[in-house]
């Protein structure tokens, strides 16, 4: 981006417009491919010419090319936010960080091109169409080529994280860690999604779907449902819906927010984890809102307000990988922080899980793995 009123010479990027521009260049990058390879698999099924589908796909690498380009750039501003170093121009129309053309650094050697795949949970495997920045830690070192890859796809979330987030007054780290850890550390390969929408959730105990792998039939996603935090659905409906990224990440956002607001009715005055990460991830990896509330009426009957302990594994992930996630999101990226959503509880009694719901089905998914008792 150049600077708007004077020097030709000036390239720099206004920030928070510089996060949008390289998150919607990611995004069209990853539909583009995915659009190349439908298109190709119609075509072919047609028995037709199916040329278009590479010409569509050499546009896709193309994008994918210039949004790395973009990603190097984005990651040296946020490190000069950081750490205040760099020039800055200040203007009527914002402030702009000075990036100079040569400042884009060739592959580093060794390191695997896009277009080999790391290991990866299968419902985050597409982070392996999206281009790979060669992102660096805060020390100089690399991210691994599958953390590099994960972030790519954070990155390509991160208005629909950051506006999840924003909704209840969460850390949008915390959504980024459950997605995170999920797709690295609790690998799978059976491809659920493909049963999405059949009910197989009522059958196969602990069937889980999309990013953080929500359990679609547990007690913590009718909790979220019947206390109003998202409108009630069926089991199939739920796999639908969380077979979509943007599902997923509203779910997960909703479950995080629900034990914040379930936090500060029962412990208010002792604990607030709307930005506590570690806690966050913990509770959502193994407790529901009814654990959570009896943990928290114990400590309140005992008067022990001790300090929060997360030692689940995908908490303890979040407090080694701090650098993982400072370069994935921002902890707590608004001045004032955000008056959380008033969650509307539906009419009548709770819905049993299995029960038709009269909800139109939206394009979603998540939850949690097995329980936690504190």
């Amino acid at each position: 981006m150049t600077h708007p009123v004077g020097n030709p010479n000036f390239s720099g990027a206004k920030m928070p417009a510089f996060d949008t521009l390289v998150s919607r260049h990611a995004r069209a990058a990853f539909l583009l491919e995915q659009l190349a390879g439908d298109l190709w698999e119609e075509l072919n099924r047609m028995r037709v010419d199916t040329s278009p589908a590479p010409r569509v796909r050499t546009l896709a690498q193309r994008v994918r090319t210039q949004t790395t380009e973009l990603q190097t750039r984005q990651t040296r501003v946020h490190h000069m936010q950081k750490t205040g170093d760099g020039a800055q121009l200040c203007t009527v129309e914002g402030t702009f960080w000075k990036l100079p053309e040569d400042a884009v650094p060739t592959p580093v050697p060794g390191q695997p091109p896009p277009t080999d795949p790391v290991e990866l949970s299968i419902e985050l495997w597409d982070a392996n169409l999206l281009p790979r920045a060669g992102r660096l830690r805060p020390d100089g070192t690399p991210f691994s080529p599958k953390e590099d890859a994960v972030l790519s796809w954070i990155a390509a979330h991160r208005e629909s994280i950051i506006a999840e987030a924003r909704k209840w007054n969460i850390s949008p780290q915390a959504i980024a860690a459950a997605i995170a850890w999920e797709a690295m550390e609790n690998v799978k390969g059976i491809p659920t999604g493909m049963l999405a929408g059949t009910g197989v959730g009522t059958e196969v105990k602990n069937a889980s779907f999309g990013p953080g792998k929500v359990h679609v039939d547990f007690p913590l996603v009718n909790q979220i449902e019947n206390r109003g935090y998202l409108p009630r659905r069926a089991v199939w409906e739920r796999e639908k819906i969380l077979k979509s990224d943007e599902g997923s990440i509203r779910y997960i956002a909703a479950i995080m927010g629900a034990y914040s607001k379930v936090t500060d009715d029962k412990a208010k005055g002792h604990y607030n984890i709307r930005y506590d990460v570690p806690m966050l991830t913990q509770l959502y990896q193994g407790s529901d809102l009814e654990q959570w509330e009896a943990a928290l009426a114990r400590r309140r009957a005992s008067n022990d307000w001790g300090k929060l302990d997360p030692q689940n594994p995908m908490a303890l992930w979040s407090q080694r990988n701090q650098a993982f996630l400072d370069a994935a999101l921002p902890k707590d990226p608004w001045k004032v922080d955000p008056e959380p959503a008033t969650p509307v509880r539906p009419p009548g009694p709770p819905a049993p899980p299995s029960s038709p719901s009269t909800t139109p089905v939206p394009r979603t998914r998540p939850s949690p793995t097995p329980p936690w008792n504190n």
